[in-house]
């Protein structure tokens, strides 16, 4: 049975907060609470096991440490609420998304990378480095990088009030590249939103920006990992990340061109 939550007590925290679909649940639920209706809490029960649903704007995330896998009368309800509510994107615990039968989306393999110093390059500037940009020099760095990019102020609205709360941040890197620490958790960082400036593309900024990323974080005593689909996880190995996972995720087939916004991983 999947039901909305109307109380935080209603929800196992220490579920959540042992792996990266849990604490950006958990840095959300933080940021927002439950009183938002872009930003929606649902708890799934079913043969004794439990799991966390959220859904806002256009990705479901689901966490949970069970095991759904034989259950299929929760794959069909969880595949019902699915559809009833069309996320862009749905992603987290693979026994439950592996379950599904969705036939207006397709799953996309993606991997995850720990995020490892390494050496940076003899051009590197450090002196480039803004850990504190205009979100809206990052926002038009997105943009060219993620043609159907969430909107404008859907974006602004959330990253501002996730930033001002500590629980995110933004960097850019000679004002051409950007990546955004889309969950900054209890020393856990999840890294996503990363892209360069079509003009500047090709001259090493996002290689030694990540690099850079990596080594301060571990200054920091802080864990951080980041996503990538087939066609750029070969980037992330060859800039000394490692590769601690894979698993899938399900996005709606585009019928039309930017029929649906989607947000960058």
């Amino acid at each position: 049975m999947i039901a909305e939550i109307q109380s935080i007590s209603l929800i196992d925290r220490e579920m959540l907060r042992v792996c990266h679909y849990g604490r950006k649940m958990l840095s959300c639920l933080e940021g927002y609470g439950i009183g938002y209706s872009f930003c929606r809490f649902f708890r799934l029960t079913d043969h004794g096991a439990t799991a966390y649903l959220m859904l806002q704007n256009s990705t479901l995330l689901i966490s949970t440490q069970d095991d759904f896998s034989e259950y299929e009368d929760t794959h069909r309800e969880l595949t019902l609420f699915i559809e009833m509510h069309q996320p862009f994107r749905v992603e987290g615990n693979q026994s439950l998304l592996m379950g599904l039968r969705l036939s207006e989306y397709q799953t996309l393999r993606r991997s995850i990378f720990a995020l490892r110093p390494y050496p940076l390059s003899p051009v590197f500037d450090r002196t480039q480095i803004n850990t504190n940009p205009k979100l809206d020099d990052v926002y038009q760095i997105l943009s060219e990088g993620f043609p159907n990019l969430i909107g404008y102020d859907i974006w602004l609205t959330d990253t501002s009030h996730m930033v001002r709360r500590g629980l995110r941040s933004c960097y850019t890197y000679f004002g051409v590249t950007a990546a955004t620490a889309v969950y900054d958790y209890e020393n856990h960082v999840l890294i996503g939103q990363v892209a360069t400036k079509a003009a500047a593309r090709g001259k090493g900024y996002a290689r030694d920006f990540l690099r850079w990323i990596a080594g301060n974080l571990s200054e920091q005593g802080k864990d951080g990992i980041l996503y990538a689909l087939d066609l750029r996880a070969s980037f992330y190995q060859e800039i000394g990340f490692s590769l601690v996972g894979t698993e899938y995720v399900w996005e709606q087939l585009d019928s039309e061109p930017n029929a649906k916004q989607k947000e960058a991983l």
